[in-house]
């Protein structure tokens, strides 16, 4: 069921799989990005759920503005939804990669379970075994 959507994010809750996606395609910021991401909350809190997937394959570099609004806001309201389990499709540009690497150090941190995956299919797998 498609929560959000939007032309550079899409974020759907898998009833049969109890997991929220996100997909976000370009760059993802601003409203759009935070829209996103809290539809994703929603999902969470509504459904009693854990696991998250991100297919940041084609997602472009976030402003230091969303970065910041990440950490300092939504993530302590996702970790307060009951956010256990995080399954991270990497991006496919260098520089938006290592900015995926501080933030998977950055919510490891913060009790998330985080595992990078080249797939969305390996993500899945994981995500249903835990």
């Amino acid at each position: 069921m498609i929560v959000f959507q939007c032309p550079t994010a899409v974020t759907e809750y898998l009833e049969d799989k109890k997991i929220v996606v996100l997909t976000q395609n370009g760059k993802n910021t601003g409203e759009s990005l935070k829209q996103s991401l809290d539809k994703g909350v929603e999902a969470l809190i509504a459904n009693k759920a854990v696991k998250w997937l991100s297919d940041n394959r084609n997602m472009g570099t976030h402003t230091a503005e969303d970065v910041e609004w990440v950490n300092g806001d939504w993530t302590p309201r996702a970790i307060k939804a009951g956010w256990k389990k995080w399954a991270l499709v990497q991006p496919q540009s260098a520089l938006s990669a290592m900015s995926e690497k501080n933030l998977v150090d950055f919510f490891a941190e913060n009790g998330i379970e985080v595992k990078i995956f080249e797939t969305p299919e390996a993500g899945f797998k994981w995500l249903e075994s835990v």
